[in-house]
C-alpha cells in the first residue's frame, strides 16, 4: 500500500512540474518571439514607418503596450506584422500571436476569434467637417450626412441606434477614405472610435471642424487572437497586470484624449 502510495505522489509530483514547466513558457507561433498584428493608418496607436508588412521604430498606444506585455512575459523578441483591419474576423488561422487595431469586443466578432481582457473604453467620436455647426446631441445628427468606415461599431451605431436620414457613406475598411471625405466636405460626420478621431484631429487641426463630441456606447477593445488560442491566458495576465501598476493609463495619457470631447447625449 506504501509503495502504491509513494508511486501517486511521484506521479502527481512529476505532472505538476510538467504542467508547471509548460505553463510558464507562452505558447507563441514562434518560440521565443512574439508576433504582433497591426494596421494603419492608426494615429496615437501606431506610429512609425511602414515597410512592406511590417514597421520600424513603432511607437503609440497599442506598440507601447505591445512591448509593455513582450516585456511582462519574459519575451525578448517582438516581430510585427501588418493584418488589415478588413480581414481579422475571419476564421482562418492567424499570423500573429494577437493583433492591437482598435478592435472593439463584440459577441458576434467573438464567435470567429478570441479576445483577450480589455485594455481599453472605447466611445465613439463625431468628427465634424470643417465650417459644420457642432452638434450639441446625438438627436441632431440625425440631419446630416454621416459616414463610416467599413465594419466598424460606428457604422452599426449609425445603421441601428441614430439612423440618420439620409443613407450613410460607407468607406473601405482603411480610415484614410473617411478621413478624406469629411475633409472634402463630401461626410458632414464621420462616426468612428473617438481617440482615433481626436488623434487625426490634433495631427490635422485645420482640416476638420474638429471633434464635436463622444458618444458613451460601453465598448471595449480586446486584443485578437486564433479562435481558442493557447496563447489567451498568458494575455490577459500580463493585461491586468499593466492595468494594475499603472503602465496602460500612463500610455493612455501620453498618446490619447487630451483633451477629453464632451459627451453627447
Amino acid at each position: 500500500m506504501k509503495a502504491i502510495l509513494l508511486a501517486l505522489v511521484v506521479g502527481l509530483a512529476t505532472t505538476t512540474a510538467a504542467l508547471a514547466g509548460r505553463s510558464s513558457t507562452p505558447p507563441t507561433k514562434k518560440a521565443g518571439t512574439l508576433t504582433v498584428g497591426f494596421d494603419v493608418p492608426a494615429p496615437g496607436f501606431w506610429n512609425g514607418h511602414v515597410s512592406g508588412t511590417s514597421i520600424r521604430n513603432p511607437t503609440g498606444f497599442e506598440a507601447g503596450l505591445s512591448q509593455a506585455i513582450a516585456k511582462k512575459l519574459g519575451l525578448t523578441k517582438i516581430v510585427y506584422v501588418r493584418a488589415p483591419f478588413g480581414t481579422l474576423f475571419s476564421p482562418a488561422p492567424k499570423k500573429f500571436d494577437f493583433a492591437m487595431e482598435e478592435s472593439t469586443i463584440t459577441v458576434a466578432r467573438a464567435k470567429v476569434v478570441s479576445f483577450s481582457a480589455p485594455y481599453f473604453n472605447a466611445n465613439q467620436g463625431v468628427l465634424i467637417r470643417k465650417g459644420l455647426a457642432k452638434p450639441k446631441s446625438i438627436a441632431a445628427l440625425k440631419n446630416l450626412q454621416l459616414c463610416a468606415q467599413a465594419n466598424t461599431t460606428g457604422l452599426a451605431y449609425i445603421q441601428h441606434t441614430i439612423r440618420p436620414k439620409k443613407k450613410p457613406l460607407v468607406y473601405s475598411a482603411s480610415s484614410t477614405a473617411a478621413f478624406d471625405a469629411v475633409q472634402a466636405k463630401k461626410c458632414d460626420a464621420l462616426i468612428l472610435d473617438v481617440p482615433i478621431v481626436a488623434e487625426q484631429s490634433r495631427k490635422k487641426p485645420g482640416a476638420y471642424g474638429g471633434v464635436a463630441g463622444q458618444i458613451v456606447t460601453h465598448e471595449y477593445y480586446g486584443a485578437v487572437m486564433d479562435k481558442g488560442s493557447k496563447f489567451k491566458p498568458f494575455l490577459d495576465s500580463a493585461i491586468k497586470a499593466l492595468k494594475a501598476n499603472g503602465t496602460v493609463n500612463r500610455l493612455v495619457r501620453k498618446w490619447l484624449l487630451n483633451p477629453i470631447p464632451p459627451v453627447l447625449k
